[in-house]
This record gives C-alpha cells, structure tokens and sequence, in this order.
C-alpha cells in the first residue's frame, strides 16, 4: 500500500511540476491533457484523478506558486525584525523568488492576466490580496510607530512596492536587450529601490 502511495504521490509531483512549466511556456489554452501526461511521464487519466481535469490541475499549480510565497510573507511579518529590515526581507524574497527559487511564477500570472481563466478569480485575486494584506499590516505598524511618514495609505504604499520591485524582474529581459549593462545588476536595482522607496517613506 504504501509503494502504491509513493507512486500516486510521484505522479502528482510530476504533473505539478509539468504543469507549472508547460502553462508557463504556453499559457492554459496553449496545452493539452496529452502533452501534459507526455511531459509528466504518466497516464493522461491520472490528471482527472488528482485533479479533476486540466482545470485543476492548473488550478493547483497557481496555488502552489502563491502558497510557498506566502508562506515566507508570513515568516517575514511574524520576524522581530524592525519595520524597515522586514521591507528589505520582503524585497529580496520577491529577488529570490524572481531569480532563483520561483522563476516560472511570473509567466504564470501574467499568462492570466493577458488570458484570464476562472482561476483569476478563484484563486488569483484572493493571493494577490493576502500578500498586498501581510505588506500594508507591516506599513501601518511602521506608520503607527512613527517610523514612516503619517500621510501615506499602507494599501497604497504596499503596491506601490510590489509594482516597483515585480515590474524590473517581470521586463528584465527586455531591458537586457535594450540596455545590455544591466545584465547582472538585479541587487543593484533592488538596493537602489529601497533606498528611493524608504527615503519616500521617511518622516518629513
């Protein structure tokens, strides 16, 4: 019994790990369950057992993307660092994340956003909300303290963060082609953010 879990498990890490790349590559419309079974190395069958069909399964993959993210929010917000020192915590996790430890996710968000699917709403837009929640929490806490200035929206300055900092990574080829010199500078441009955003944020 338990051979048989580990091999049901393997098949389902297997088409999570298929998915996320195919739906990647090619957005949901742009894949088949075959192709999905193919890259995954299982019966195409398995992708209704696990999942209930296609649309769960990408449903799934969404989610897992945004859950581990989420997951170092949190650490990050429940941290007894300073307000200041979680900021730049939250930006080099978007770094990593973009870099390193989740490259796939932002070609997966901004696959629904040009073409959404039910999963904008189901899934998406609740994520989306509950890490703009755990920055802006962290904001007011530094609003309140009297760290950051009193005349800023926590909601606002949280995007505004994630907007600045999402928005290099996600064009960051483009703008290696165009400006070759930025190869290799994603620090760079990140330390070079925070210092603008938490001067903007700073007591008048």
């Amino acid at each position: 019994m338990r051979v048989d879990n580990k091999i049901t498990q393997d098949a389902k890490e297997k088409l999570l790990a298929a998915g996320t790349r195919l739906f990647a590559e090619k957005g949901f419309a742009g894949v088949s369950i075959r192709e999905l079974a193919t890259a995954a190395g299982v019966n195409s069958a398995l992708i209704s057992y696990h999942f209930g069909g296609k649309e769960g399964l990408y449903e799934a993959v969404i989610t897992a993307q945004y859950e581990r993210l989420i997951i170092k929010f949190e650490a990050i917000a429940a941290s007894t660092s300073s307000v200041e020192e979680k900021i730049r915590m939250y930006a080099d996790v978007i770094r990593r994340n973009h870099t390193e430890d989740q490259p796939l996710m932002a070609r997966l968000v901004q696959g629904e956003l040009s073409s959404p699917t039910a999963c904008m709403e189901k899934v998406l837009r609740k994520y989306t909300f509950r890490i703009a929640q755990i920055v802006s929490d962290v904001l007011r806490q530094g609003i309140q303290s009297g760290n950051f200035r009193q005349d800023v929206d926590p909601v606002l300055a949280a995007l505004s963060l994630a907007g600045m900092l999402n928005f290099y990574f996600i064009l960051r080829e483009i703008t290696k082609a165009i400006v070759p010199e930025f190869s290799g500078r994603d620090q760079e441009f990140v330390d070079t953010a925070l210092k603008i955003y938490l001067k903007g944020m700073g007591r008048d």
